[in-house]
């Protein structure tokens, strides 16, 4: 074999093995968290400007998108977020559907570029959804990723799963051959001016269909989409304690519920279910062929508030906190979730945090459109570390301090007894 052929057949080789290593490629290696990403939007300049000067619209543009050496061609692109959205970092949202029927890459639909813009430590968000995942809790997947704009670096973003019929089939798998992916799938709509804590509004639908918008089934009727919606409202606001289990069970997940309310104390996130101007920041799925419902955590860029958030904080604000709890046994699970989400962050969640912070270093100081400084950025790093130890302590001797058991070693005197 001459010397010419066995490069040809060498260059043909690494040519089939990279093909046949980006056929490999899935959507955990995309979110993959142990590893900063780098992603490649190509669009036209006039365009990109035009989304930046509008970027409190969601037009979309054309644009193609490059990942580990493979391009997805005529996507759509749109600015994204409430109070995040910025002109100089706009939040993104992906669609591989939007020009081209039925495209996906990795099996994926779409996905969330988070401009972080909120955060000035880079991490709350994709910290705070990992741990979810530890606890049990239905959340995307997250990682960092360095976006470039026709081959600018354009800052530091959080990769983001969105919540979708593809990630139903993830969370909730399949029965049979059946992916449980076609319920009925609503994103909360937090509408300004108008905080919602779960009072009924009447038999009339029009309240719900404003709160809960449809992502999935949305051809179905008015009535079998936020009938069932009305119904657990009103059933929450209505029922008695003796029956309440029994009655609203069937129709929402209660101890699901509980365990994510806990965890998103636990993380001292203020803008969420039990949040300071009401519910924020939450998809509600109900499950395919039934009556159940289950919460699905989304935006956790403002978790982490302070270690010392108080453990009860607004729980007898939101009618449906307040009737759930008001059940012992739910009570109990709810202080169970505090000291469980204390136990699963022990020793991992500062071990987490740095080793995000260290991967993300060198793209968060690179990046200058962030609307924060580095000085800034490294100060809300500090505080972040500082978390972890003082709220696991915090959360132990609290709980221990409201449910009566003996304080664990180290809680100031006034805790647990």
């Amino acid at each position: 074999m001459t010397l010419v052929i066995r490069r040809c057949l060498l260059a043909v080789m690494v040519v089939v093995g990279a093909a046949v290593s980006a056929a490999a490629q899935t959507s955990d290696d995309f979110f993959n968290p142990e590893i900063l990403q780098r992603v490649d939007v190509w669009m036209n300049s006039a365009d990109w400007s035009k989304l930046k000067a509008a970027f409190q619209e969601n037009t979309y543009y054309p644009a193609d998108v490059t990942w580990n050496g493979q391009t997805v061609r005529n996507v759509g692109i749109r600015s994204r977020g409430l109070g995040s959205r910025s002109s100089t970092k706009p939040g993104l949202r992906v669609d591989f559907d939007r020009y081209a029927t039925n495209q996906t890459f990795l099996g994926l639909k779409s996905f969330v570029l988070d401009n972080l813009t909120q955060d000035k430590s880079g991490i709350r968000e994709t910290v705070a959804m990992r741990f979810f995942t530890r606890l049990g809790i239905p959340a995307p997947r997250e990682t960092h990723t360095r976006l470039y704009i026709n081959g600018t670096y354009s800052g530091l973003y959080a990769l983001v799963e969105s919540v979708d019929k593809t990630m139903m089939g993830r969370v909730f798998g399949s029965i049979g051959d059946d992916v449980q992916n076609d319920g009925y799938l609503f994103e909360y709509n937090y509408v300004i001016g108008s905080p919602w804590r779960f009072a009924y509004e009447g038999s009339d639908l029009a309240p719900y269909q404003a709160r809960f918008d449809i992502k999935t089934n949305e051809s179905k009727s008015d009535t079998t989409i936020w009938g069932p919606i009305e119904e657990l409202v009103r059933l929450v606001n209505d029922t008695a304690s003796a029956s309440f289990e029994a009655t609203v069970g069937p129709r929402l997940d209660l101890a699901g519920f509980v365990r994510y309310i806990a965890s998103q104390n636990f993380i001292a996130q203020n803008d969420a279910f039990n949040g300071y101007d009401g519910m924020n920041n939450f998809y509600l799925y109900r499950l395919e062929a039934s009556t159940s419902h289950v919460f699905i955590a989304w935006d956790e860029d403002n978790a982490f508030l302070s270690s010392d958030f108080q453990i009860t904080t607004r729980l007898s604000d939101n009618v449906l906190t307040r009737n759930t709890l008001q059940l012992s046994a739910y009570s109990s699970k709810y202080f169970e979730g505090l000291l469980d989400a204390a136990t699963s962050a022990d020793g991992w969640m500062q071990t987490e945090m740095e080793r995000q912070f260290t991967m993300i270093a060198s793209a968060m100081q690179e990046d200058t459109v962030k609307p924060h400084t580095n000085a800034e950025h490294a100060a809300d790093r500090d505080t972040m570390l500082a978390f972890a130890p003082a709220r696991i302590a915090y959360v132990r001797c609290e709980v221990a301090k409201t449910v009566g058991t003996t304080r664990p070693a180290g809680c100031p005197a006034s805790a647990g007894q």
